[in-house]
């Protein structure tokens, strides 16, 4: 639905080896992170391993394979999630293409047996920022 606004630009980091990147949620409404699915991050074609990927979100961290239960926590629309994980170090002199996607299922649209399942995927090139910027 917004998929070019998933990525925020400027917000490409790294630190410890590790690469994050802030999005926002391809939807016009808060959601519970259990809605949150099939999450990938790619910096110059190299795809960060799902295992290490962890989600970020009004100061909890959670591993993706965390979220499905997490109906307790809500993804408003106004908020970024963080999403790091493992990978090599990347010059901080040159720009870099990065690719998120980012799944939701909508709860309250049901199409048939299940309900709505949405995937979406922003790219954008952007240079590394510093850690405390």
């Amino acid at each position: 639905m917004l998929p070019e606004k998933i990525l925020e630009p400027g917000t490409l980091r790294q630190r410890d080896g590790k690469v994050s990147v802030s999005v926002r949620m391809p939807w016009y409404r808060a959601l519970p992170l259990s809605s949150v699915t099939d999450v990938s991050l790619e910096v110059d074609g190299v795809r960060v391993p799902s295992e290490s990927l962890r989600w970020t979100l009004q100061g909890r961290s959670f591993a993706l394979d965390e979220l499905p239960p997490r109906h307790d926590q809500w993804w408003y629309v106004l908020d970024s999630a963080r999403v790091e994980g493992d990978l090599p170090a990347l010059d901080p002199e040159v720009p870099h293409e990065v690719h998120a996607t980012v799944g939701l299922f909508i709860p309250y649209i049901v199409v048939g047996d299940d309900t709505l399942k949405i995937v979406e995927h922003d790219r954008k090139t952007m240079h590394v920022e510093e850690a405390g910027s």
